[in-house]
């Protein structure tokens, strides 16, 4: 549903942002400060038991901003006029400090014919009665204006407040549960007035209770609104300077699409954005906010965070918009593989935006569809049985066509239209077409391995918009925090080898501890493989690996091929294993230890897994970074502002910019060798059972 949202004027900013520009606060800020009250005499605020509420005056204050609307919203109903907010300023705060509270007869309204009981005034004349409220020097509120007197008459027994403030607590609980049972306006309040009880004590009439629910609704989200993500979004602003996010309006300027991504996550992609997950799950008609996002992995293989979109659509258009609004925020960098549900909008878009960009679906999407698509065969478990086992343990393109056509015969499924499509596809989907390229280890190619959502924690079918971006900031903060306690674990301490291999002591000391236990399962799993040479070709060698597994509890033989380079090391298994997660597999490790090789190339070893990569995402400036990394991150920011200085002084003349370009980069080569010598000073890594027990 669309997203409403005030019109507002826009600017891009120096990172290319998309902010409101609110041209007269600033201005009216300072006029105001100088015609703030100082002097204010107290009130009694207690008009509860008040017979008479006292007429404005001058000298009253007030402490809040609730105080003068319910102070005013009680005289109004006394004196028979409704009210209504005719403006309001905030500071760079967000503090209220000026305000205009006046009488809402202006125009003309129709009387509702509809509902007998209804309570709206109808003819409305334009009427200058007000109050003008300023914030004083001592934080209290105080009149600095009052027009008493209006030019239509008052009538206490038919006017009340259309002002939701003076909705008394029982009544909103009346209401809500109401509205969340989606009854109709109308409806609703007419659950109301039926009740003499209620109907005689209502402060407000149905365009009252309409305008009520309306704002509920901007407050919970449940309509789209988009006025807790906007306050959410200002303030990013000001903590981040890297803070984007854009905005796609329709002609009558409602939001149909934002998009979001802060600092930490732009600076993210450039180590982690080689190959991102679009995830639209919550697209679904069962949730309430129509959120999406983009997730990569980073050196632990956790989920980091790339940027989230808000949709008001799932056509086409909709998912170019947001894909190039991210190639923007990005500087255009494209990832070089993108995975996605089997959207067909998705598909025609990033056919758009990234014409060079391999595609591939989340195989775990299409396996949990088995049971909708097919679930009414008559021998669906045999069948379910057969399509995983081909999808999963087929390691070349014929294994798989071949033995897919014959489940499709022998099962008489030729004439199922999901079937064929996803056949269609398969160079998408299917493990043996997508091995051959490297994809993070994030697309899931076995048996069970179901990837969690990345929100999954804080977002259900009932959560509204409201509360996600309430606990936004507490999602991604948690995140954060398991990242640096993985990145603390991988340089404090050490992990035992599993082998007294060289090869495996490389990882050991190159890897973070989550992408070594891949590596050592791995070296682990080579004895249950048994290697025998096929042929050799020069210096190119063949080797077969027969790996012993088990499927339930029948044992299988499977044969890998494995070819291997005595000149430059290059090993290849039929697998793909390092070709697809970036990690040597079983079959591999044993024929590079029949070949006796003592260390591996360094092209074996990714820069992507190691403990010892440089990490300028974690000390970017965010509302939710490490609090150990707090330091870290204010001395960052610090040197940022004092290298623009500095760059602010050299690029006035070719000589000074040049003179500076040539100083940081041999300055870069002195700082990184020290760094290391310091690094290696202070290692006091020892082995993780040590570790733990001495915590």
């Amino acid at each position: 549903m669309p997203i409403r949202a005030q019109k507002t004027r826009v600017m891009e900013d120096r990172c290319n942002s998309l902010i409101p520009l609110d041209i007269e606060t600033n201005r009216c800020e300072e006029v105001l400060r100088h015609c703030r009250p100082k002097e204010c005499k107290p009130v009694n605020h207690n008009l509860d038991d008040c017979d008479v509420v006292p007429t404005p005056q001058d000298w009253m204050k007030f402490n809040s901003e609730d105080e003068v609307r319910s102070y005013y919203t009680k005289y109004a109903n006394q004196e028979g006029f409704a009210i209504m907010t005719r403006t309001s300023k905030r500071g760079a705060d967000g503090k209220l400090f000026y305000f205009i509270l006046a009488c809402s007869s202006k125009g003309y309204r129709r009387i509702g014919k509809k509902n007998p009981v209804t309570n709206c005034s109808s003819g409305k004349q334009k009427c200058e009665a007000r109050i003008i409220v300023n914030l004083c020097e001592d934080g209290a509120y105080c009149f600095k204006s009052i027009t008493l007197n209006h030019n239509h008459e008052l009538n206490p027994n038919q006017v009340k407040s259309r002002n939701s403030a003076d909705t008394n607590n029982r009544l909103k609980r009346t209401l809500d549960p109401n509205d969340q049972a989606e009854k109709g306006g109308k409806k609703s309040f007419g659950s109301l007035v039926v009740k003499p009880e209620v109907n005689e004590n209502l402060a407000f009439c149905e365009q009252g209770f309409r305008n009520y629910i309306q704002k509920e609704k901007r407050l919970i989200g449940e309509d789209g609104d988009g006025h807790a993500l906007h306050k959410y979004f200002m303030r990013m602003q000001e903590q981040d300077s890297n803070f984007f996010y854009a905005i796609d309006f329709d002609d009558c300027f409602c939001v149909k699409n934002i998009f979001w991504a802060d600092g930490r996550s732009r600076a993210a992609y450039k180590l982690f954005g080689d190959v991102v997950k679009f995830d639209s799950t919550y697209l679904s008609n069962q949730y309430k906010i129509p959120l999406t996002f983009l997730v990569g992995v980073n050196h632990h293989g956790q989920s980091i965070l790339f940027g989230c979109g808000l949709l008001s659509s799932e056509d086409t258009q909709s998912f170019v918009w947001l894909f190039q609004s991210w190639l923007v925020c990005m500087s255009g960098v494209q990832p070089k593989g993108i995975i996605t549900d089997q959207r067909k909008a998705v598909q025609s878009a990033i056919g758009i935006v990234f014409p060079s960009t391999r595609h591939s679906w989340c195989l775990s999407h299409i396996m949990k569809k088995l049971p909708q698509n097919i679930g009414g065969h008559t021998e669906y478990d045999t069948l379910s049985y057969h399509l995983q086992r081909v999808v999963y343990d087929s390691f070349t393109t014929n294994e798989f066509e071949t033995a897919w056509k014959m489940i499709a015969e022998e099962f008489d499924l030729e004439d199922n239209e999901w079937l064929r499509e996803l056949y269609l596809e398969r160079h998408r989907w299917v493990p043996t077409f997508i091995r051959c390229s490297f994809w993070a280890g994030m697309s899931a190619t076995q048996l069970g391995a179901i990837p969690r959502g990345f929100f999954v924690e804080i977002i259900s079918v009932q959560t509204s918009l409201k509360q996600f971006v309430d606990k936004y900031d507490i999602a991604l903060q948690a995140k954060v925090e398991k990242e640096f306690e993985a990145d603390f674990l991988s340089y404090s301490s050490t992990l035992e080898c599993a082998t007294n291999s060289p090869i495996e002591r490389q990882f050991q000391s190159a890897y973070t501890h989550a992408k070594f236990l891949e590596v050592q399962k791995e070296f682990i799993g080579k004895a249950d493989c048994n290697v025998c040479i096929a042929h050799v070709e020069g210096s190119i060698c063949h080797y077969n690996v027969i790996e012993d597994t088990m499927i339930g509890d029948k044992p299988k033989e499977t044969m890998f091929q494995v070819t291997f380079d005595r000149v430059n090391c290059d090993v290849k298994c039929i697998c793909n294993m390092f070709e697809f997660k970036g990690i040597l597999c079983r079959h591999s490790l044993g024929i590079l230890s029949m070949e006796r090789v003592k260390e591996i190339p360094c092209k074996y070893i990714l820069n992507r897994w190691m403990k010892s990569m440089k990490r300028r995402h974690a000390y970017v400036k965010t509302s939710y970074a490490a609090k150990q990394l707090q330091p870290q991150i204010q001395k960052f920011d610090l040197l940022c502002k004092q290298f623009e200085s500095v760059a602010e002084v050299a690029s006035e003349f070719e000589e000074t910019s040049s003179f500076v370009k040539n100083t940081i980069c041999d300055l870069k080569e002195k700082l990184e060798s020290w760094a290391s010598c310091l690094r290696n000073s202070s290692d006091m890594a020892v082995p993780i059972s040590c570790a733990v027990e001495g915590t």
